[in-house]
């Protein structure tokens, strides 16, 4: 179970698009992640799970979180083998 005491952010995806082929990255090396979607804009305090109809009409940031035993390798392969261009 990930929690604030064994991982850390290791990624930030500003897209749907890029979050799922980092996913499949990262499943594909073989990393155990986790994801939060956090609306950057949104006030800090608790507030309700992101709604799916939210998801696609604000500007939301994917936070890849790896356990730490884990995070030097995840970082090198994202520095060496990750390359998102989106589509413009």
């Amino acid at each position: 179970m990930f929690t604030f005491f064994n991982s850390l952010a290791v990624y930030a995806a500003h897209s749907l698009e890029e979050q799922s082929q980092m996913r499949q990255f990262l499943e594909q090396a073989g990393i155990e992640h986790s994801v939060s979607a956090i609306d950057r804009n949104a006030p800090q305090g608790l507030f309700p799970a992101i709604s799916p109809e939210l998801l696609f009409t604000q500007t939301i940031e994917y936070v890849f979180y790896v356990y730490k035993k884990d995070f030097d390798t995840a970082k090198t392969l994202i520095q060496d083998h990750w390359r998102w261009e989106e589509n413009v």
